[in-house]
């Protein structure tokens, strides 16, 4: 006897694997696997990935999706916070620790709270005690304002490059290896990306800020007399490299 036919309007779609590709070139691009693991998947800071959820069959009638539909980008279906969303966070007063190891090359160690600038949509976010690890490719561009302060800012992007769910003691990739080998993939699409900007001349130069007047002085120099550059140098193994 004949298998009985199924209803189109009854036939289940099942999406391809999730891959993110680099977003230059696509003959040259190696495809970086987003889901790293066996444990659902906590694509951000928001939702996790219900296991048997389908594409949702609409769109809230406000026009914005929520943080737990899954959503589609370039083929790969994702959940929580929408492509083109933005976190806002501040970080309380945190340490920044650097080594010197080579001469261009330092290990660096911060560590500090960081808290949301709006509160989180009820009934949103990943449980408490969710753990992420990210991989962090940014610049951080310096400028010394006097002999003890610099003004910092740093832009880049960050992958994610693991996760840890509440209620388990392995890590969506659970061995030292493949957290080195995901590490390795995620620096060659970062490398892909640079070399994927747009060309250059071997003679354009770098924008600079407008240097201030040599001579102008500042306010500690006109009242101090620059008394604090007399005093004895308490740490020898600080160096002033701009950091």
């Amino acid at each position: 006897m004949p298998p009985r036919k199924v209803p189109d309007s009854k036939r289940r779609i099942v999406s391809p694997p999730n891959e993110l590709t680099s977003e230059v070139h696509d003959d040259q691009s190696k495809p970086v696997s987003i889901r790293a693991g066996s444990q659902g998947e906590l694509w951000d800071e928001e939702e996790p990935i219900p296991e048997s959820a389908e594409p949702p069959t609409k769109k809230a009638k406000t026009g914005y999706a929520r943080f737990d539909e899954l959503k589609s980008f370039k083929g790969q279906r994702y959940s929580g916070m929408v492509i083109g969303g933005t976190h806002r966070w501040t970080y309380d007063s945190g340490q920044w620790v650097e080594t010197k190891e080579e001469p261009d090359l330092w290990k660096i160690k911060f560590e500090a709270k960081k808290h949301r600038n709006r509160t989180a949509p009820k009934g949103s976010g990943a449980p408490v005690g969710t753990e992420y690890h990210w991989l962090i490719v940014a610049h951080q561009h310096v400028v010394k304002e006097d002999a003890n302060t610099y003004s910092t800012r740093m832009e880049g992007h960050k992958y994610k490059l693991a996760h840890k769910s509440v209620g388990t003691n392995a890590w969506s990739v659970n061995t030292v290896k493949g957290q080195r080998d995901r590490e390795i993939q995620l620096l060659e699409d970062s490398i892909r990306r640079v070399q994927g900007l747009p060309p250059v001349t071997s003679s354009q130069k770098v924008a600079t800020q407008k240097m201030k007047d040599p001579g102008q002085k500042t306010l500690d120099q006109i009242f101090l007399g620059g008394a604090g550059r007399k005093g004895k140098r308490e740490d020898v193994n600080e160096e002033e490299d701009g950091t």
